[in-house]
């Protein structure tokens, strides 16, 4: 029983360990820099969706003039109800991606807010 008394003290941490205050504030200026660059993805993904809606509000009122919608995809063409559903199925796709996108940036956000917040506690 001593023995294993013994071991579990050497395996005790000797000291506490945490970041030191100049790593959380190379890590904030990171976070900083970073999000930065997120925001502009996020942009640019809103920009794209909205080019997406505007072409398919473009497609409906073309459409809406009795006059077919046409459209080529993978350079065989299409057009009408076919053209309308693969309009609407790129919106749907952009929209998952926006929304994946903003997942993950949510996602590392708080990782790394339970890392600047993180204290470690003596045992």
């Amino acid at each position: 029983m001593e023995e294993y008394h013994d071991i579990k003290e050497l395996l005790k941490p000797r000291r506490t360990i945490s970041a030191s205050p100049q790593l959380r504030q190379r890590v904030g200026k990171a976070l900083a820099q970073k999000h930065s660059t997120d925001t502009r993805w996020l942009w640019k993904a809103a920009a794209c969706a909205a080019l997406m809606v505007g072409g398919t509000m473009l497609f409906y009122s073309r459409t809406s003039t009795d006059t077919d919608c046409i459209v080529y995809v993978a350079g065989q063409q299409a057009s009408g109800d076919e053209a309308r559903a693969i309009a609407d199925a790129d919106v749907a796709k952009m929209e998952q991606f926006m929304l994946t996108v903003a997942q993950q940036n949510a996602a590392e956000q708080e990782k790394v807010n339970q890392f600047m917040q993180h204290k470690s506690q003596p045992k």
